[in-house]
Parts: structure tokens; C-alpha cells; sequence
């Protein structure tokens, strides 16, 4: 995700990656987290944050000037300072004090992305096990095994073990032409995890893309909207897709929405925020990969 938002961010113009860094740089606490609608700190949307934070680091590192002029960029030092902050954040975090089981996924990835303390994303491991069990009726199976896989793909390294947990969910799970898009994007992004065939949940999941542009979340909506557009794209794209009939109305739909530095949801919402920001890189970065 991180090399699809640099990307994304390396298309942009000096003054559209200014836009950006900016805004990033706004939507963080003095805390260091980043703040969710209501203004407070916020995992969820530090996470978000974070992994945009990491893509400006590597692409500002891109930018140097050569070592004869070797000037710092000024970007590139409020970067480093945002990560910074955003490090003692997540570092002051309490395994016993996080909410919730997605909360405690974006506590273990902010971790293995910034490594704030030793043993730390050790103990939110288990804790993370502990908390996929005890919101069983509150989250769905699959939404929840999605968010656990992909949270396990980027922490751990013995991913035989990971693929027995994927299998067994696939087992579990079905979908239909009444599942939300993002369901069935991250059934076809698990069907290419275990190297099987989901040719056919890859047409459903294609079935969501609106002809002005974009991907709706249900198929009765008629508008698309930015999360559901980049869950399908990143889904597609991992799962090898070709996506050039989709990319021109993508793109358009993508370019409509942004805004100031930022992306809107895309389904009328004036609000920017850090999430669909994410949302509209990472659509940006798959389509342009």
C-alpha cells in the first residue's frame, strides 16, 4: 500500500504535493495522533496517517538533491517531524486501554510501521487474538478475518501458517450479488492470497463499477463513493486484473473528488478528512501503477 501511495503522490505537481503534505500535516494532534471528525486522536485514522506519512517519507527521499547540494527539503523535515510525534503516539498506546479489534489492527500495524517499543507489537498480537473472539457477533466473519489476515500478512513471517486461517475463512463465507462491494473485494483479494481461482467473484466485484466513474457499495446504488472504489481497484490489481477500461472513468471520478490537498467520500459529503484522503491515494496509485 505504502509503494501505491508513493506513487500516487510522485504523479502529483510540486503545488498538489504540497496540498497534500499540508493537509496531512493539519489533520495531526499536538498528541501526534491523527484526529478523527469530532477532533480527538484516533487509531483508526492515525493509521491512515501513518502509512500516508511513510509514502511522503520514501518519496521525498526520492527527491534529494544530489550529494554535492545536499540541502535539506523542507517537506521532508515536517515529514520526519509529523512521524516523530505520530511515534510517541502510538508508543504512549495501552493494549488494555484500546477499544476495540480494529482499533487494536491498526495498533499492531502502526507498530510494525514505526516501531515505537520493543516487545510492544508482540503483546498487541495477543491481545488482537483475544479481541477477534470476543467481537464475534459484533463484526462479521468475514469482514473481521479480512482485517486479521491482512493485519498478520504485514506482521508476521511464517505465512504457511497464515494461509491455513485464510482457507478455513473462505470455507465459511459466501457472497452474492447483495454483498457490499468491499466483502466481496476482500474475498478476491483472499482468493489470490491462496492462489485460487476467483475469476468469478472478480466479475461480481466488477459488476459495482459505475459507468460515470468509481464503484458504489451496493449494487441498488446508483453513485459510486471513494472507499469502495479503492478497495475494488486495490483488489483488482492484486488479484492481476487488467483495469484499462476502468481507468478513464476511474480517473475522472478520482479527480472530481479532490480537494484543497485532500479527497472527498465521493457520495456528497463536503467533509475531508484523513480517511478518504488514504481512500483517494491509494485509488490514484493502483490506477497508475
Amino acid at each position: 500500500m505504502i509503494a501505491l501511495l508513493r506513487n500516487a503522490l510522485s504523479l502529483l505537481d510540486e503545488q498538489g504535493r504540497d496540498e497534500v503534505l499540508q493537509f496531512l500535516i493539519n489533520q495531526q494532534n499536538p498528541d501526534g495522533g491523527f484526529h478523527d471528525r469530532g477532533g480527538r486522536s484516533d487509531l483508526y485514522y492515525s493509521l491512515f496517517g501513518g502509512l500516508m506519512l511513510r509514502a511522503a517519507e520514501k518519496e521525498t527521499e526520492d527527491r534529494r538533491p544530489k550529494a554535492e547540494d545536499r540541502k535539506p527539503l523542507p517537506e521532508r523535515e515536517a515529514v520526519e517531524g509529523a512521524i516523530l510525534k505520530l511515534k510517541q503516539f502510538v508508543a504512549r498506546q495501552s493494549n488494555s486501554e484500546v477499544p476495540g479489534f480494529i482499533e487494536k489492527c491498526c495498533l499492531v500495524l502502526l507498530q510494525k510501521e514505526l516501531k515505537p517499543g520493543q516487545n510492544s507489537q508482540f503483546r498487541s498480537l495477543i491481545s488482537l487474538g483475544k479481541s477477534f473472539w470476543k467481537e464475534r457477533h459484533s463484526i462479521n466473519l468475514s469482514y473481521r478475518s479480512f482485517v486479521l489476515f491482512l493485519t498478520l500478512d504485514a506482521v508476521l513471517p511464517f505465512r504457511g501458517i497464515l494461509k491455513i486461517g485464510v482457507k478455513r475463512m473462505l470455507t465459511r463465507t459466501t457472497i452474492d450479488q447483495h454483498s457490499p462491494c468491499s466483502e466481496v473485494a476482500a474475498r478476491v483479494f483472499l482468493q489470490k492470497m491462496m492462489n485460487q481461482d476467483g475469476s468469478e467473484d472478480q466479475e461480481l466485484l466488477k459488476s459495482f463499477a459505475c459507468e460515470t466513474g468509481g464503484f458504489k457499495a451496493f449494487a441498488t446504488q446508483n453513485n459510486a463513493d471513494m472507499l469502495s472504489t479503492a478497495v475494488a481497484l486495490f483488489a483488482l490489481n492484486f488479484a492481476g486484473c487488467d483495469l484499462l477500461l476502468l481507468k478513464p472513468a476511474c480517473l475522472d471520478f478520482i479527480g472530481q473528488n479532490f480537494s484543497d490537498g485532500a479527497f472527498l467520500s465521493g457520495d456528497g459529503d463536503p467533509t475531508t478528512d484523513v480517511e478518504y484522503t488514504f481512500y483517494g491515494m491509494l485509488a490514484l496509485g493502483v490506477l497508475t501503477h
